[in-house]
């Protein structure tokens, strides 16, 4: 009796240990799954975008007269759709600044639940926004690729300076004045999403 006393808190510590093994892993979302990081400026609208206290964030006009902020969203919506599996991850200077809850709060409520998180998170780099801002978005990305580990990942965005050869294949690049709105840009999405679901 006296040594199952003994070995009961070493049991209940290796329980405990593995429970949180296991809710750290639950911690992190898109395991296995098809993943499009999704930047903001220079895809979803012109990359023009600038923010004041009067107005907030904004396309600036002088910059991109006439052009507003996620003019390009529908195309997005309508390239995604046949993918209902499909899950997006935020990659984009709006995770930062307004933060990722106020980014998301600009799309649509449909298109919201399809979204895991961004790739700058207060519970992973902490308030260390100056070393996330230097380092280059391919880099961003591909941390949270390996923290995520999913089966399958595109990005689509206009910061494509410096990306290596070997994750070019996962990139759709956007021009920043046109973003989605240029149709090889579109189509390219269209086509590495089929590429994406097809090889499951």
């Amino acid at each position: 009796m006296a040594g199952q006393e003994e070995d009961w808190p070493r049991r209940g510590r290796r329980c405990l240990s593995r429970r949180c093994r296991l809710s750290q892993v639950k911690l992190v979302k898109g395991a296995d799954e098809r993943l499009l990081y999704l930047d903001f400026d220079g895809v979803l609208h012109h990359e023009a975008v600038i923010c004041t206290r009067k107005r907030g964030i904004h396309v600036s006009p002088s910059e991109a007269p006439g052009r507003v902020l996620f003019e390009w969203l529908p195309l997005l919506e309508e390239a995604i759709e046949p993918y209902p599996a499909l899950r997006l991850v935020l990659s984009t200077s709006w995770c930062v600044r307004p933060g990722y809850g106020k980014a998301l709060k600009r799309l649509p409520a449909a298109l919201r639940p399809r979204f895991l998180g961004g790739t700058f998170h207060r519970r992973v780099h902490g308030l260390a926004q100056a070393d996330f801002r230097a380092t280059p978005r391919w880099a961003q990305i591909f941390n949270d690729v390996q923290r995520r580990q999913p089966a399958g990942w595109l990005a689509v965005d206009d910061d494509v300076a410096d990306w290596p050869a070997r994750l070019r294949r996962h990139l759709v690049a956007c021009e920043g004045d046109t973003g989605l709105s240029a149709p090889a840009a579109l189509e390219e999405l269209r086509s590495r999403l089929s590429g994406l679901f097809d090889s499951s």
